[in-house]
């Protein structure tokens, strides 16, 4: 292979340190505490991701999502031993104005590298609020 395809290929190819974390799994969402609240939570990935923090998305359309939250790893176990998660509730974030705090609400969750790479979401995880 020439000087300049060897070059070439060496500079497309990402290398390990650089690759953005994998979906975070174990995403669930439950109902909360009686005042429309629902509980988002998911397991951490392994220390050797390298995740700075996961970013917290909630549906709001087919295909249109809101950022929710960022959650870092001093959240471990607040709302589940072992677990990550946020509550969820119209009196916590700003609702989107003519929304519905009574309907179903879908979320998804995404791991950000130390480098700053956000890796694929999680699938959905959806919960009627009581």
């Amino acid at each position: 292979m020439s000087g300049f395809k060897t070059q070439l290929s060496r500079l497309t190819r990402l290398p390990w340190c650089c690759r953005p974390p994998a979906a975070p799994s174990g995403l669930t969402a439950t109902p909360g505490g009686g005042s429309a609240e629902v509980q988002v939570t998911w397991d951490p990935l392994a220390a050797s991701a390298s995740v700075a923090h996961y970013r917290v998305y909630r549906r709001k359309t087919t295909g249109q999502f809101d950022l929710l939250a960022v959650v870092t790893a001093d959240a471990l176990g607040l709302l589940e031993p072992g677990r990550l998660g946020v509550v969820d509730a119209p009196d916590y974030w700003p609702w989107p104005s003519g929304g519905d705090p009574s309907a179903e609400r879908c979320y998804a969750v995404s791991a950000v590298s130390t480098r700053g790479l956000e890796g694929p979401m999680s699938g959905l995880a959806c919960a009627l609020p009581l």
